[in-house]
């Protein structure tokens, strides 16, 4: 019988880290409407950033919109970011150098 309202309220998570690096280019590609719109189409219900050195500032939004649109926060640095990648349904990080 909870299928249907368990789901409801099922938090899904996207975290998306750079590190200690400046990587605002990958902020910049998860803040746009577009992957935000891609990323609720696939059932998940919030966004967080870590942001490292970057100085892009993605747009915030602490609750999940009736539109369907993401809960979305973002942070500089943590002591420890181990609860945020157990926490994750899905880990965008940001591994290595181009050459």
């Amino acid at each position: 019988m909870g299928g249907i309202e368990g789901s409801a309220t099922l938090k899904r998570i996207v975290f998306v880290t750079v590190g200690t690096t400046c990587f605002d280019a990958l902020v910049k590609a998860v803040d746009t409407l577009e992957v935000k719109e891609g990323l609720s189409r696939r059932g998940y219900t919030h966004l967080v950033i870590q942001m490292g050195q970057g100085t892009y500032v993605p747009a915030k939004s602490l609750k999940k919109g009736e539109d369907g649109s993401l809960a979305v926060d973002y942070f500089t640095f943590s002591s420890s970011i181990a609860d945020h990648l157990r926490s994750a349904s899905l880990v965008i990080s940001h591994a290595g150098k181009l050459i």
